[in-house]
């Protein structure tokens, strides 16, 4: 085919393209995460194993449609020369980069390290371009971005990925945690980690879990996909109570460690369930500086379950499946534990209940882009600051602006009601209580609303503290009200803890 569409096909062709695009198209029945990768992509693979990358110091993503900084590290070109969150990128030396994707970035961030480049940035309340000559820098990737103490003798860990280094740095973290405190438990939080190497969730696990217990095993087509993972020594950590705190955005090697330490009754597992990628990935290298990621094998936990959220094989027949058997697997202690997709906390915890106002400000990124504006005109965060009624009214003002509108599924309902309601004549006290309703739901809609003020309030001052603060110093703040850290530090100073991990008999 490829011979006589090339001899025959009335335009030139690019032989090497027109392979690449008949390449991915072959997998697009196959699951999102078996992959061709160029050489960009490798790097990303390197950067997993080796945690170095060249850069500025940045985080990118798509705001308004435009290429916008959305984190800063630490000591690095970008954060020295007074770059901020919610800037966005415009031009980088020669390059119009406003309106393209965050992958499209990559060849003019990274290079050799020490070479410049002038970058153009557009600032939210600005009239004016800003323009920075920023220096490609070594980026050593930070597995744990913060650990501390919270009330007084409970550790916690923020660990933001799986690479080469996160069991050892895990190791340290405790070490230097305890010499700060006399640890009476662990809080090891997980939540937005999307995974990444399976070694090192083994690893990490291996910190706790008794030895000769089995943590993940592997099961796939090849014989040699066939693997079971066992601590083979002891823990340094044997005692040391355990709460591990997911959400829906952790996947993959989170949820392996996560459903090997509930398996084992070694902690409690909160938060909300999980995303459900059970699927293990190898990389196959092909020529031409390519490389293949193909899904090789399922891991499956120490009680035996799988928790894969989507059956792809559907795919190849036009549907996908959703595995959600709620078969009931037990764990060491006989805990029943079901094969749902994803890992299901032992107790469930929003970590976030906002009102539906808030929360449709936040999917809009409303807050995001007013805290970029109001802030742009502050060289450091003022002393002291506060969310004020002025502020809570300029907002008010800016989501107008933004052309922001309220969406209630239940007042869409309750008007369709009344409507019909307004038809029967002769019950006219149902209309009258139905407009008492939508009344009292209008007012609940309203933006400034007693119950709206009050989240809107602290979710501007963070987001504008987040704006000045080192990563560290934001980090510790948020932990101080973070609800889901506070209720597992209770739970691991209570009876509560055992009475979960209780053994049961049947």
């Amino acid at each position: 085919m490829f011979r006589e569409i090339s001899a025959n096909y009335v335009d030139e062709l690019d032989p090497e393209d027109f392979i690449r695009d008949g390449m991915k198209d072959m997998l697009t029945n196959l699951d999102p995460y078996t992959v061709l990768l160029d050489e960009s992509s490798s790097e990303d693979i390197d950067m997993l194993s080796t945690g170095v990358y060249t850069g500025f110091g940045i985080s990118v993503g798509a705001r308004d449609s435009m290429l916008t900084i959305t984190a800063v590290y630490d000591g690095y070109s970008a954060q020295r020369n007074g770059i901020r969150v919610g800037d966005h990128i415009l031009q980088i030396d020669t390059a119009f980069v406003l309106y393209e994707v965050s992958k499209s970035l990559r060849p003019f961030t990274r290079g050799v390290p020490g070479s410049k480049a002038v970058v153009k940035i557009l600032r939210d309340g600005l009239s004016d371009t800003l323009t920075f000559t920023l220096t490609r820098e070594e980026i050593k990737i930070q597995n744990l971005p913060y650990y501390g103490v919270v009330q007084d003798s409970i550790g916690y860990i923020k660990l933001d990925r799986f690479s080469r280094q996160s069991g050892e740095d895990v190791k340290l973290a405790i070490r230097e945690l305890r010499n700060r405190a006399d640890l009476a438990g662990l809080i090891l939080d997980v939540r937005d980690n999307p995974g990444g190497l399976l070694d090192a969730a083994t690893s990490i696990a291996e910190i706790f879990a008794p030895k000769g217990s089995k943590i993940v095993s592997t099961k796939g087509k090849a014989m040699t996909e066939e693997r079971v993972y066992t601590n083979q020594s002891r823990p340094s950590e044997p005692d040391l109570r355990l709460a591990v705190l997911i959400n829906g955005r952790s996947a993959s090697a989170s949820e392996v460690l996560a459903g090997a330490i509930q398996d084992l009754d070694r902690g409690v597992i909160l938060g909300e369930r999980s995303f459900g990628k059970g699927l293990v990935q190898n990389v196959f290298s092909l020529p031409y500086n390519s490389s293949i990621k193909i899904t090789t094998a399922k891991y499956y936990t120490p009680s035996g379950r799988c928790i894969q959220k989507v059956d792809f094989t559907g795919k190849r027949e036009g549907k996908i499946a959703t595995d959600d058997s709620g078969r009931v697997f037990y764990t060491i202690g006989n805990r029943p534990v079901r094969e749902l997709h994803g890992i299901e906390p032992d107790s469930t915890i929003s970590e976030k209940d906002y009102p539906d106002v808030v929360q449709q400000l936040l999917e809009k990124d409303i807050m995001f882009g007013f805290v970029s504006e109001f802030t742009s005109k502050f060289s450091t965060i003022p002393p002291k600051f506060t969310v004020t009624q002025e502020i809570l009214s300029q907002f008010e003002q800016y989501a107008t602006r933004k052309n922001f509108a309220p969406q209630n599924s239940v007042l869409q309902k309750l008007r369709e009601a009344k409507q019909i309601a307004s038809l029967d004549k002769s019950n006219s006290s149902l209309t009258s209580k139905l407009e008492v309703i939508e009344k009292s739901l209008q007012k609940e809609q309203k933006l400034l609303s007693p119950a709206n003020a009050k989240v809107l309030s602290s979710l501007i001052e963070n987001e504008v503290y987040s704006r000045f603060l080192l990563g560290k110093q934001q980090a510790e703040r948020e932990v101080l009200t973070d609800r889901l850290v506070q209720s597992a530090a209770q739970m691991l100073v209570s009876d509560v803890y055992e009475v979960k991990l209780a053994p049961v008999e049947r």
